[in-house]
């Protein structure tokens, strides 16, 4: 690597990117400072998340934008962070926060998009983004649209995704994975047992998969043994299933 602040901030981001497959190269892809003996990181390369390091500037990637660090300004003022501190700051954000990435169009073009960053107990943060109207022509006249999705870093597979990460009930004695949209979570007391299915369910405003129990699935009875209820739980899903497949096959034929 040709600059400290590189294994700085891979030391930072290390907890979180265990499962990523991060590439580091010292040759820049941006076009940024080109020749300038530069550190360049990818964590995600499908999403293009990753960051550059030269002598006084860090650069962070993410999906279509990117932020600029440095410390061109001169001195740093008492009480103020560093530029590799801050940019270290805002990696872990980006692999910690929701991110959610709205994108406006007139007709098929779109002249501008904008990053959030999504939080449980604030109001969301402005991250910036791009307008493109000075560099494609738009019907001004175009009926407008906006699409949205949001983006959270999954640690156990290393990549950005658009499904919000699964949360086991304490109370449940065992999670049984169906496929990648459903899991059955089981359930003991006084020596009975009952489940709970659990689906994806896609919400259309953020663009974003969350879990939520799953629809027209037969609630579940008491078994007094786990068996039993893992078996009522996969049949329930089955014959929801089966249901759904003839509804969407009569709604063909219509």
């Amino acid at each position: 690597m040709n600059h400290k602040a590189t294994a700085i901030l891979l030391g930072a981001i290390d907890p979180y990117v265990k499962n990523s497959n991060v590439e580091i190269s010292k040759e820049s892809t941006k076009g940024f400072h080109p020749n300038n003996g530069s550190d360049f990181v990818v964590i995600d390369k499908r999403n293009n998340v990753g960051f550059e390091v030269f002598e006084n500037e860090i650069i962070v990637y993410y999906f279509t934008d990117h932020q600029h660090f440095d410390d061109y300004i001169g001195e740093v003022e008492d009480g103020d962070e560093d530029y590799v501190k801050r940019a270290e700051e805002f990696l872990i954000q980006l692999l910690t926060n929701r991110i959610r990435h709205i994108e406006h169009y007139k007709g098929k073009k779109k002249y501008s998009e904008k990053y959030y960053f999504i939080y449980d107990d604030k109001n969301d943060e402005d991250l910036g983004g791009t307008w493109y109207g000075l560099s494609r022509v738009i019907n001004p006249f175009a009926k407008k649209s906006s699409q949205s999705k949001t983006w959270q870093f999954d640690v156990s597979k290393g990549i950005f995704t658009n499904r919000r990460p699964k949360t086991i009930d304490p109370e449940a004695i065992e999670s049984i994975y169906v496929n990648d949209d459903c899991y059955v979570e089981i359930y003991e007391r006084n020596n009975l047992y009952s489940y709970s299915v659990t689906e994806t369910t896609y919400d259309d405003y953020y663009g974003e998969y969350y879990w939520s129990n799953a629809i027209a699935i037969v609630g579940s009875g008491i078994y007094d043994t786990k068996e039993k209820a893992v078996k009522e739980a996969l049949e329930a899903i089955k014959n929801r299933d089966k249901l759904f497949n003839m509804q969407n096959i009569k709604g063909t034929d219509t």
